[in-house]
């Protein structure tokens, strides 16, 4: 009885530490997958600004964000991706049903490409169900995701992505590094400066720093991560951060 409890309060300790991180597009998620879930935040708006340095072959690119979550159930952000051209990114999400573990929520990514050069518009609709799971006996948040885009030229406008999350060697990070992978069709942006899903598959893997309280309710993240490992056209490493505000 005793160990059951411990084991439950463990594995509640590592599934609370899984939220409220950000993708290279500053919402919150997984690599480039944005999860069902919003940053936690108790007594107003949780304000978060994220930055992602990205390298590629062809040079480096900047993703500057920036996140408001309202009420643990709707989130807005906006983020800049700055390489030869400069893409605009303005996203939404609401979370519209929470029932134990499971999050089920609907989002739009509006895009705004090569604002000096193609000057293209874009957009996804999904729908996301994060849920927590395990791995190896390991705790996990699991993220499915359908979606479609609305943009011209794409080879198909279906998407559908599958995430998760888990511990990296728990016993030496002592939970406090977890282990990221997502792939699917579908990247953080219709033409994003890497992980380029235009030949409708990727695979991104990353080492998650969970946040850390570092000032009264003001947590800092950290995120390493390899973009696109089985093409060469779109494979990138990328650096990030986060400063979130959850009063």
């Amino acid at each position: 009885m005793k160990r059951s409890i411990v084991v439950s309060l463990v594995l509640l300790i590592f599934s609370a530490g899984l939220t409220a991180n950000t993708t290279l597009a500053g919402s919150s998620g997984y690599i480039v997958v944005p999860s069902a879930e919003v940053t936690p935040s108790t007594n107003a708006s949780a304000v978060t600004t994220s930055y992602s340095a990205t390298f590629t072959k062809d040079g480096a690119a900047h993703i500057p964000s920036l996140q408001i979550a309202f009420s643990d159930a709707m989130e807005t952000s906006f983020a800049v991706d700055i390489a030869e051209d400069t893409d605009l990114l303005l996203q939404a999400k609401w979370r519209f049903s929470k029932k134990g573990t499971t999050s089920l929520a609907v989002g739009l990514l509006g895009q705004w490409s090569g604002v000096s050069i193609t000057d293209e518009l874009a957009a996804q609709i999904y729908l996301a169900s994060t849920f927590d799971s395990s791995i190896m006996d390991f705790p996990s948040k699991t993220t499915l995701l359908l979606g479609y885009s609305l943009m011209k030229g794409m080879n198909t406008n279906i998407n559908f992505a599958l995430a998760f999350q888990t511990p990296l060697w728990q016993k030496t990070f002592k939970g406090k590094v977890d282990f990221l992978m997502d792939f699917g069709n579908v990247s953080y942006s219709a033409t994003p400066s890497a992980g380029d899903a235009d030949n409708r598959g990727l695979i991104n893997v990353g080492i998650r720093i969970l946040p850390i309280e570092f000032v009264k309710s003001t947590f800092i993240a950290m995120d390493i991560r390899a973009l696109d490992l089985f093409d060469h056209k779109g494979r990138a490493l990328s650096l990030g951060a986060s400063i979130s505000f959850r009063p």
